[in-house]
Parts: C-alpha cells; structure tokens; sequence
C-alpha cells in the first residue's frame, strides 16, 4: 500500500496512471518469456530432489534421505547472497544496455562474476573446513552427522562453479536472451544432474556416493557452458 502510494504520488518521476495499466499481449508474452527461466529452474530443482531422494531412499535408507535434507537446507541459506547479487545485477545490466553503454554492460558482468566467484570459492572453503558446524545448524545426530560429513564435502566439491551458471543466468536474462536462461536451466538439472543420479550409482559401486557426486559434475558442465555460452554469444559481441 505504501508503495502504491509512492507511486501515484507527486514525488515519484514516473506516476502510475489507469490509462498506462491496459494490458499489451506482446509485452505480456515478454514478461512471462523472462520468467519462465526462473519458473524452470525451480521446477527442475524439484525434479531433482524428488529423483534424488529417490535413489537415496532405496540405496541408503532413510538416514541418507536425512543427510540430503541438511545438505540442501544449507544450501539454500549459502546460496541467498548469490541469488541476490545476480538478481540485482540484472537492472543495472539492462538499463545500461537500453541505453547503449555497452562498456558499463560489460563492466558490470566482470563485476558480477568476480563478486559471485569470490563469494562462492570463501563458502567452499568454510563448509569444507567446518562440516559440522553447518550440520549442526539443523540436526545434531551423530549418526546423521558421520554420514553427513563425507556427503557434504562430495555434494560441495567445486561449488565456485555454481557462479558461472548464476552469472550467465542473470546476463541472459537482463538482456532479454530468455531462450538461453531457459535452456540451461533445463541443461544442468534436467539434462546433466537427473541422468547421472540415476546413472552413478550403479558405477564401480558408488551407491550413495553417486547421487552425492551428481552435483559437482553439473556444476562443472552446466556452470562452464552456461558462462561460455554467455562469453561468446553476449560479452564479445558487446561494443565497447
């Protein structure tokens, strides 16, 4: 309500107006084209999980069930200042790129993929140096605990490489290239992490161990083809 208010108020430069809130089926195709990137990776996480809790149910029971709720529990939390910076990257890049400063464009996506992969490498290093500590934040069971550890540092393993994917994601998406956001975040979950959930633990006996590994190998071939992509498509091809 308050911002509402703002908006329709005399302090505001651009005003609200009824006359500006007919819809437009172009505009609108537009916005939901944009959005269906983020609608996507969000339904593969869940095809992910679903899958991966799956063969975790039937190769380790209930307690590695346990292990890869704690793990993505604190991934989410790890992951919020990521999702943040690469969301809120997205209008700088756009307006920028409305307004032709492709040097500012391509300034802020060094920006971005340095802060996201510095970020990243620092939460690689605490995790992998303190598993237990992140375990504890949500269970303190020292069966779940013994087997947690050694999950953790598996399904953590390079997760500096989730920066590339973050870092393409949000320039496609800024510059309205919304059929390469969709399409990788189909690849890396969906193309990479669900086949090799199912595949990996049938290899030279890896059992729970392959769903664990499923993740870090996606990070490495969704992350740098997704930042390749996105190098050789975008930022070369931006002017300076």
């Amino acid at each position: 309500m308050w911002t509402i208010r703002f908006l329709t108020g005399p302090r505001t430069l651009l005003r609200l107006k009824r006359k500006y809130l007919s819809l437009q089926a172009k505009r609108v195709k537009k916005i939901l084209t944009l959005g269906l990137a983020g609608f996507t990776m969000s339904v593969t996480n869940s095809l992910v999980q679903m899958v991966c809790n799956s063969s975790l149910q039937f190769y380790g029971g209930d307690l590695y069930v346990g292990v890869m709720t704690v793990l993505n529990s604190v991934r989410e939390i790890i992951m919020l200042p990521i999702n943040g910076i690469a969301s809120s990257a997205q209008p700088v890049m756009s307006f920028n790129y409305g307004a032709q400063l492709h040097s500012r464009v391509k300034q802020s996506i060094r920006f971005t993929s340095a802060i996201l992969t510095m970020y990243s490498l620092a939460v690689w290093g605490m995790v992998s140096a303190f598993p237990h500590f992140f375990i504890h934040i949500f269970n303190t069971d020292p069966a779940l605990t013994a087997a947690g550890v050694p999950s953790m540092h598996l399904y953590f393993f390079g997760f500096f490489l989730m920066a590339l994917q973050f870092s393409g994601q949000s320039v496609f998406t800024a510059l309205g290239k919304s059929r390469y956001a969709i399409f990788f975040s189909i690849f890396r979950k969906g193309i990479v992490v669900i086949p090799l959930t199912l595949l990996l633990p049938h290899i030279a006996g890896l059992g729970v161990n392959g769903v664990f590994i499923a993740e870090p190998i996606s990070n490495l071939v969704g992350g740098c083809a997704c930042f390749t992509t996105m190098y050789l498509t975008v930022y070369r091809k931006l002017e300076t």
